[in-house]
């Protein structure tokens, strides 16, 4: 049975697929977002990171589809690429191409707004969904030990004003501000695992020509050179792609004048493609964004958090977005949510967190490992053998398969270590010492 308000905060693909999952179990769902309402097609003022490469990975297709039925199909009616993840791809790990063999799972790609705009759209044509955008948090509203409600300052007409609920999720991405929430009201703050990466984008949009278009496929992608640069050349629709550059260290960090641009892409672009890349008509400015670190807020670990109040997305846990995992996380994370309401709303917080922390885990090593310097000794034998597993997966279709398979979000780490699998990758190891 439907009952009570929800509110979330942040209109991003985290809040807005989050909102999807929450509709079947309260009767009022607002969204409250700080940005006015885009047009069709145009990017949110907030969403900084929004003009360079965006997927949907399998993992995340699948559990958008569970949310919102029949969305997959919507956008690749409205033009969005949908595919299998590496038939027809061309992507790399350590300057070497993984094999293009089925996996029987798809992949969507699309420019940025076009998810947040479908989204929107399924969720404003249901019942008891409404969206406050051109609206401030000013904090949440608190009774014991329970959120309440959530203190909010629209720009027209101005003045605060408390929005009951029976539950608050923040959404509101890296600044979400449940932390300092946390330590007004009492509570213990999280611990933060952090993986810094200094990692820089630059993207802009293009057009191929017929032939360049050809020649690019759906989908290039990873460290061509086996150098800490990377390009992605992501299909979306219009016939467009995104082309974004990205760079770990200052050393590497991707140029956004016109000629810097085209003398990155000549180090990060396979060879037969620089030509095609830097013959294509700019449909838009080049765009920059500067990440960081990576960073996992610990929920699970605290022992006490107050009801009413839920963290996801990016405010829960930033992965390295050269992975490009973070929507499918928040989408899965809003399967999780969805499973745990249908089990009732006593214990919420922890039950939610703890399968948060599980679908984060994976990701979040893996990323940790290829990122970060090994500092134990069982740490640097995991990233020794995960180097076995990706040299192996550009020379085996099995190992291939299966590590995108982990890449896009739908088997788990463990499978890498899998008996076939692990045969295929001795097996290959023994053949490059031969």
């Amino acid at each position: 049975m439907r009952q009570g308000h929800a509110v979330v905060l942040g209109g991003g693909f985290a809040g807005l697929v989050t909102a999807g999952a929450l509709t079947g179990f309260y009767r009022q769902v607002t969204v409250i977002d700080r940005d006015p309402a885009p047009a069709p097609d145009q990017h949110r003022r907030g969403t900084s990171h929004g003009r360079h490469a965006h997927n949907l990975l399998p993992g995340g297709a699948l559990a958008m589809e569970e949310i919102f039925p029949g969305i997959l199909r919507e956008l690749a009616t409205d033009g969005a690429v949908v595919a299998d993840v590496l038939t027809g791809y061309r992507f790399y790990l350590a300057g070497r191409e993984l094999p293009q063999v089925p996996i029987g799972a798809e992949a969507v790609q699309a420019a940025y707004p076009r998810y947040e705009a479908h989204l929107r759209r399924r969720l404003l044509g249901g019942d008891g969904v409404r969206l406050l955008t051109d609206t401030d948090i000013a904090g949440l509203a608190f009774d014991e030990a329970r959120v309440t409600g959530v203190r909010i300052v629209r720009h027209e007409p101005g003045g605060e004003e408390t929005l009951p609920a029976d539950l608050v999720v923040d959404a509101m991405g890296r600044s979400g501000r449940t932390p300092a929430w946390l330590r007004e009201l009492g509570y213990q703050q999280p611990e933060e695992d952090r993986v810094s990466l200094d990692v820089a984008y630059a993207s802009r949009m293009i057009r191929l020509t017929p032939e360049g278009a050809e020649r690019a496929g759906r989908l290039v992608g990873g460290d061509i050179n086996s150098i800490p640069r990377s390009m992605v050349l992501l299909a979306v629709e219009g016939g467009r792609h995104v082309l974004t550059l990205t760079g770990y260290g200052p050393g590497n960090r991707p140029p956004t004048d016109e000629r810097g641009f085209a003398d990155f892409v000549a180090t990060a672009a396979p060879p037969d493609l620089v030509r095609s890349v830097l013959a294509a008509e700019p449909l838009e400015a080049i765009a920059s964004y500067r990440f960081p670190a990576a960073v996992w807020r610990r929920y699970e670990r605290l022992h006490r958090f107050p009801d009413g109040l839920l963290v996801t997305g990016d405010a829960l846990c930033s992965l390295n977005p050269v992975n490009g995992q973070g929507m499918t996380i928040a989408a899965m994370e809003a399967v999780a949510l969805r499973q745990c309401l249908a089990r009732g709303r006593h214990d919420l917080s922890r039950r939610f967190f703890s399968a948060a922390a599980r679908l984060v885990a994976g990701p979040w090593q893996l990323g940790a490992r290829r990122s970060a310097p090994s500092r134990t000794g069982a740490a640097r034998l995991q990233a020794a053998v995960l180097n076995r597993v990706i040299t192996a997966a550009t020379r085996d279709d099995v190992v291939g398969a299966q590590f995108a398979r982990v890449m896009g979000l739908l088997d788990p780490p463990s499978s890498l270590a899998r008996p076939r699998v692990l045969w295929h990758v001795l097996r290959q190891g023994a053949a490059a010492q031969r």
